[in-house]
């Protein structure tokens, strides 16, 4: 009870105090920091290493955090309020070291403190509720440095056992997680490597940070023996090589030397392992110590960097690495602050940025644990727009609303183009129905998100005519109507020569008539109709029984007949011009029509004074 008092006052006045402090950053966000450890170190320090795990049956997201008297498990899946979900103590309070790596849902704790230390495995499977200890004693060995996990295998270096003897580095079976089994002490094969600070094991090749020995690349084989597969012993920058960050493509190492301070980051051509160079050294400041790197992308890598807190580096130009972000958990001194005194080993150990939600948890020895954000790492999040309805042909832009993306892939199913990987592409459907888009947004984390969405491509409207002659050859009388079908309403008309922009058109001259009609989804489409006079001869010689226009639609002849009668007929096109004339027709006339285009034309024939109209498709 005690304990529990005094740990809920600690964290209030840590709280309290916090969010009054102003961190130096740029290209960063502080989402919350909270420090729920009471107890300090003999650094006068409350933290150490940190991981971090992803629940994935509960879509939680977790940090862990090692401190001086345990580990804390806190709830980070709402970072802006961090919940302490479980605090399980470790043999020895007060302690400097603390390391923790998972597997599967098993979290592994070392330490490399004297007295009485001891290896402790967590099942976190019950969290948020509580972690189950299943392992916590000196049967495996008592001190460990550092801890990695590589598939089902556990390498720890730095190994002390339970009667003080040592091994540079072990590697241990996880195939029953809750009880690791050694397989092999890397002095079996390599014995001059006489101690491991720190590895990096990628795919059974391990990068090992070897102190004064430099970096050694080992391989560990199937038949669970080690190989030497190269080194850098001597390179810019040199000191005790401390840890190692691997790019994804594994053609870029990022490493640390820790002693002496202000020693530059590393970064490395490991395309040839029998032929390392170093292709750059940089700092933030020159008397920055980078602690430990952790690479999220082949471009991307965060760094730990004691006083000067967390970083952010750009090293897609691996020869011209870039600091692109930065966070100073440690306000109370370093470069952002112009202020070296103290210990140059304060500030931040470690960060976890591997949380599925881009947040980063960071965590600084004095003042605590950081929930952080950087628009420089975020997943993409892809969105588009585009009219809901669209026409068969119709060439249309998917507005790109995407945020914290870099490259696109569309897929267009059924649509031309079929991809594409422009940020605003142009686009069509040739057939009517529903559609499937889809956009797949990526970044520079190598993280890629999909959105899909349907469309639907509707039939082409239709537009029907009808038309009422004019009084006389020279009367505005004449009425023209359109009706469209299909499309969306309302429909919005345009008639041309003459006409203005209703449905219906009046006081219209004898003449042929274009209407163009658009729907509100943007489908349009153009037809025309003929306006005509009445004679007022009563009894007329012609009616629309006698008068045969075939074939229509027509392609090369199209036949102009009237039985008993003779008659001359005009030939229009869609906006009234007159393309060919004849008279004195008997019977029968046929017209080559192979070398007009294809539309709308209209046949005019005159019997004496009577007139009659046909519309002629030529296709």
């Amino acid at each position: 009870m005690k304990f529990k008092y005094f740990f809920i006052l600690g964290f209030i006045l840590t709280a309290f105090t916090t969010k009054a402090q102003v961190y130096s950053a740029n290209n960063f966000t502080l989402i919350s920091v909270i420090s729920p450890e009471t107890y300090t170190n003999s650094y006068g320090a409350k933290y150490s290493g940190c991981w971090g795990w992803y629940q994935a049956n509960k879509n939680k997201e977790y940090a862990i955090a090692g401190s001086a008297a345990g580990t804390f498990w806190v709830d980070v899946t709402n970072p802006a309020t961090p919940t302490v979900c479980a605090f399980r103590a470790g043999k020895k309070l007060n302690t400097v070291w603390r390391e923790i790596k998972s597997y599967q849902n098993y979290c592994y704790v070392v330490t490399d403190d004297g007295g009485p230390a001891s290896f402790q495995i967590f099942d976190m499977q019950y969290l948020p509720d509580s972690v189950h200890k299943v392992f916590d004693n000196q049967t495996l060995f008592k001190r460990g440095h550092t801890l990695w996990v590589d598939g089902n295998k556990l390498f720890v270096a730095g190994v002390t056992y339970s009667n003080n003897t040592t091994s540079s580095m072990n590697v241990y079976s996880l195939a029953t997680p809750s009880v690791p089994v050694l397989l092999r002490e890397l002095k079996q094969d390599i014995p001059f490597i006489n101690y491991v600070h720190d590895m990096m094991p990628v795919n059974d090749t391990i990068y090992a940070s070897c102190g004064y020995q430099g970096l050694q690349v080992l391989k560990y084989n199937t038949n669970n023996t080690f190989t030497q597969l190269g080194s850098l012993t001597t390179y810019s920058g040199q000191g005790y090589n401390h840890s190692s960050a691997l790019t994804p493509n594994h053609q870029t190492l990022v490493f640390t030397d820790e002693v002496p301070t202000g020693k530059p980051i590393k970064v490395a051509n490991v395309s040839n392992l029998s032929n390392i160079q170093v292709l750059a050294v940089t700092n933030q400041f020159s008397l920055t110590t980078p602690h430990n790197p952790f690479m999220v992308s082949n471009s991307l890598c965060f760094m730990s960097s004691y006083q000067d807190g967390l970083q952010l580096y750009n090293i897609s130009s691996p020869s011209t690495p870039t600091l692109v972000g930065y966070f100073d958990t440690y306000f109370q001194g370093g470069g952002n602050n112009n202020n070296w005194t103290g210990d140059d080993y304060d500030g931040q150990w470690g960060s976890y940025p591997y949380l599925p939600s881009k947040n980063v948890f960071a965590l600084d020895q004095m003042n605590g644990i950081f929930m952080l954000k950087s628009h420089l790492y975020r997943n993409p999040a892809p969105s588009f727009n585009f009219p809901a309805v669209m026409c068969p042909g119709g060439s249309y832009s998917a507005v790109n609303t995407s945020t914290s993306s870099t490259s696109y892939t569309w897929t267009f199913s059924g649509g031309t183009p079929a991809t594409s990987n422009a940020i605003n592409p142009v686009f069509s459907f040739a057939s009517p129905g529903v559609k499937t888009i889809t956009l797949l947004a990526a970044n520079n984390t190598t993280t890629t998100v999909m959105s899909t969405q349907t469309v639907n491509i509707v039939n082409s409207i239709n537009a029907a005519t009808s038309f009422t002659n004019a009084s006389c050859g020279t009367c505005s009388t004449g009425i023209a109507s359109v009706n469209p079908t299909g499309g969306l309403a309302p429909y919005t008309y345009t008639w041309a020569p003459s006409g203005g922009n209703a449905a219906t058109a009046v006081n219209l001259l004898p003449a042929c008539y274009t209407v163009t009609v658009k729907a509100n989804n943007g489908c349009i489409t153009s037809t025309s109709t003929c306006v005509g006079f009445a004679t007022g001869i009563q009894n007329s010689n012609i009616n629309i029984n006698t008068l045969s226009v075939y074939p229509n639609p027509a392609k090369d002849h199209v036949t102009v007949e009237i039985q008993g009668s003779t008659f001359n007929y005009n030939l229009y096109n869609s906006l009234g011009m007159l393309i060919v004339s004849s008279k004195n027709i008997e019977n029968r006339s046929i017209i080559d029509v192979t070398k007009l285009s294809k539309g709308i034309y209209i046949i005019e024939v005159e019997i004496g004074k009577d007139k009659l109209r046909k519309k002629l498709i030529i296709d």
